[in-house]
């Protein structure tokens, strides 16, 4: 089975195409109400799904909003599609042939997260900070400044208006280097907001898993290698023997010479006498 859903997830990933597994609270915000739902209605196909389900929604549910409906319940349907919902067809069960999906909208800056601020762009940030009160940049907490910045470069200042707007100023220049701004006026002065994507970056996520004939394939030349060295081993101990066996040899021969290579064995014993 593991298997069968790798082939899957592999195959999906060839047409481009995401299904349930491959769902995290990280990447569900890239997700369209049809995707999900075609998601959904391929993975009620697999044996797992109803042991996996539960796992699914918990990411699921983080961003959409799901319910479960007949489409023959006109009433039902036409209250879902005004609160926002989009209806699909679903695998009957019983009743029920159609799945109502919402997206969570983000309407207030509070509703920024890790996640979400990676899916939108900065006139939409900066569309929530004007909203929020005018407080403007310096106005937001510390955390949601941290939200935003983790997604963005952002720059900000107060200048007198027509310090602001001189031509070749702040703003042409901002613009220039692809910044999106928000103007909010302050009496004679304007806070500008400077706000532009930080370049994405992707994880890459390497596989370190070996595979059991490559480790007896390893654990065999571990083994050949082991016995080279100590066949090398003993041939330099048998090599490093035979030279001490010459050597003995050699001072043995000097200090017992054979008798005919003594010329006169007389004067010797003569010699000893004295």
């Amino acid at each position: 089975m593991y298997l069968c859903m790798q082939f899957k997830s592999w195959f999906m990933k060839e047409r481009n195409e995401m299904i349930l597994d491959d769902l995290t609270k990280g990447n569900i915000w890239s997700v369209t109400e049809s995707e999900l739902a075609n998601m959904l209605v391929e993975g009620k196909k697999e044996e797992d799904y109803n042991e996996m389900e539960t796992h699914y929604m918990n990411i699921i549910r983080t961003v959409f909003d799901i319910q479960y409906l007949s489409r023959n319940d006109e009433q039902q349907v036409n209250k879902l599609e005004k609160q926002g919902y989009e209806i699909f067809s679903y695998p009957s069960e019983g009743d029920i042939d159609a799945i109502a999906i919402r997206k969570h909208a983000i309407k207030k800056i509070t509703d920024l997260t890790l996640e979400n601020i990676q899916h939108l762009d900065a006139t939409e940030v900066l569309e929530l900070i004007r909203r929020n009160m005018g407080t403007g940049w310096k106005g937001l907490s510390l955390s949601i400044q941290d939200v935003i910045e983790s997604a963005f470069y952002v720059d900000y200042t107060s200048l007198p208006e027509a310090t602001m707007h001189r031509a070749g100023g702040i703003l042409e220049r901002r613009k220039a280097d692809g910044y999106d701004i928000l103007e909010i006026i302050r009496g004679s002065w304007i806070e500008a907001i400077f706000m532009k994507a930080k370049p994405k970056v992707e994880k890459i996520k390497t596989d370190f898993t070996i595979r059991d004939d490559e480790e007896d394939d390893n654990d065999f030349d571990d083994d050949n290698d082991t016995d080279d060295d100590m066949t090398d081993i003993d041939d330099e101990n048998s090599d490093q023997d035979d030279d001490l066996d010459e050597d003995t040899d050699e001072e043995i021969d000097n200090d017992n010479l054979p008798l005919e290579d003594i010329e006169d064995i007389e004067d010797i014993e003569d010699n000893s006498d004295e």
